[in-house]
């Protein structure tokens, strides 16, 4: 009768051979995951130790050796192979994938070393769902949306390795648990603080808050030396406000997109800032994204007061080579990170609660009041009323009294004069 035919990733009888005192080698064959059958051998200082790292040394040999199926690719991915290799190949695929934007592509590679440097050196056969749990916790206990993305890339690092047969059972990134992100909500700014805000900013650009007041009297009276201040923060805020677009949207807005001259003025939203990571010889820097996040274009209906603004920067534009209405002060585009820094200093710490967002905020809130959800989305440029409900209209403090008086008069006795037997 002839021997019984291994299986898969089993090994055959080890053979153990003395070479020297306290050196032994142990050998056997192995049936690997192509089917074939291969030697394997391993030393240790004793039998047992020998004979330990053969069986070892056998069972890598079975899943790294051969191919993983027939007419398959040869495997690169298996148990035994660092976690930093793996998510190296996940970052290739997104990136060979073709479907990242330049600007992202930095965060994908940071959550890439962020996992990189806390599970690098872990094999893939060696990780559990309670190692990424602890390490979802260590990471990222205190911010939810920073864990959600690092699970995210997990799940997807761990879907390439089962691909490869490198990992049994299910993906263990599948129940890790993430607490809900701490979204605040839709805070909209009135018309009364508007107005304050707008003297805020007015009074900042002409260098009289009393902080410049106090900063002057220090100096002995001498002005402020460094660049002026820009003088056209409260135009970027009234153009948020008339459209409701979102900052690198308002600041990506050229001449040939608004037509001031139509019986209802009104302004294309096409397009956005973006800053492309590496230097100018590589390409980076900052760029005009010829489509906005959405990757669609609207029109929206300018108000009178926007039409008013605009013609009024017409008359005094200069040129610059991107046609865009609010370029930087030397005619090149305009960072949105900047203008937020400037509109952090000209705010004060009174309005700190007031960003660029909370002015689409109040265009969506104000929209849905006065009209409708449906025309509150349309004019953020949402596709649907969901993101434009849970996350840019504000909700009432108070639920306003129902008045169903009239509908319930339904309800109401035949005959009002009946008076009910009292006990």
């Amino acid at each position: 009768m002839g021997r019984r035919r291994l299986e898969v990733g089993e090994h055959g009888q080890i053979k153990v051979t003395q070479l020297a005192p306290k050196k032994y080698r142990a050998r056997c064959e192995v049936r690997c995951r192509d089917g074939k059958i291969r030697s394997v051998q391993a030393d240790g200082p004793s039998k047992g130790a020998a004979t330990d790292a053969v069986k070892a040394r056998a069972a890598e040999r079975a899943v790294a050796a051969g191919r993983p199926r027939p007419g398959a690719a040869a495997a690169t991915i298996t148990p035994t192979t660092p976690l930093s290799v793996l998510a190296d190949k996940w970052m290739q695929q997104k990136e060979n994938e073709g479907k990242l934007s330049p600007q992202t592509i930095p965060d994908y590679r940071g959550y890439r070393d962020t996992i990189k440097k806390s599970l690098g050196e872990l094999r893939i056969g060696d990780v559990t769902p309670g190692t990424l749990e602890w390490f979802i916790e260590t990471e990222a206990g205190d911010r939810p949306a920073k864990a959600a993305n690092l699970r995210r890339t997990l799940r997807a690092m761990f879907t390439i390795a089962i691909r490869h047969d490198a990992y049994e059972g299910e993906n263990p990134a599948r129940e890790l648990t993430v607490g809900p992100s701490k979204r605040e909500d839709a805070q909209e700014i009135t018309t009364d603080q508007l107005k304050a805000y707008r003297q805020r900013v007015l009074l900042w650009m002409t260098e009289s808050t009393p902080e410049d007041i106090e900063a002057r009297e220090r100096r002995g009276g001498r002005k402020r030396s460094g660049p002026p201040r820009t003088q056209d923060l409260l135009d970027i805020v009234d153009m948020q406000l008339a459209t409701g677009a979102r900052i690198g949207e308002v600041l990506a807005l050229r001449w040939q997109d608004v037509d001031l001259e139509a019986e209802k003025p009104t302004a294309t939203i096409g397009g956005t800032i973006v800053r492309i990571p590496g230097g100018k010889k590589a390409g980076g820097g900052l760029t005009r994204q010829e489509h906005r996040k959405a990757k669609d274009r609207f029109s929206v209906t300018l108000p009178r007061f926007a039409v008013d603004m605009l013609l009024r920067r017409k008359v005094h534009a200069v040129p610059n080579d991107y046609d865009v209405i609010f370029p930087s002060s030397t005619g090149t585009l305009r960072a949105p990170k900047n203008l937020a820094t400037q509109l952090r200093a000209a705010r004060g710490t009174e309005w700190e609660w007031v960003t660029p967002h909370t002015f689409r905020r109040t265009v969506a809130t104000l929209v849905e009041r006065e009209m409708s959800l449906e025309d509150a989305a349309a004019q953020l440029g949402h596709a649907g009323t969901e993101v434009t409900a849970r996350h840019y209209v504000a909700k009432p403090k108070e639920r306003p009294t129902a008045d169903s008086s009239e509908v319930l008069e339904v309800l109401a006795p035949a005959d009002r004069s009946q008076e009910y037997p009292r006990n």
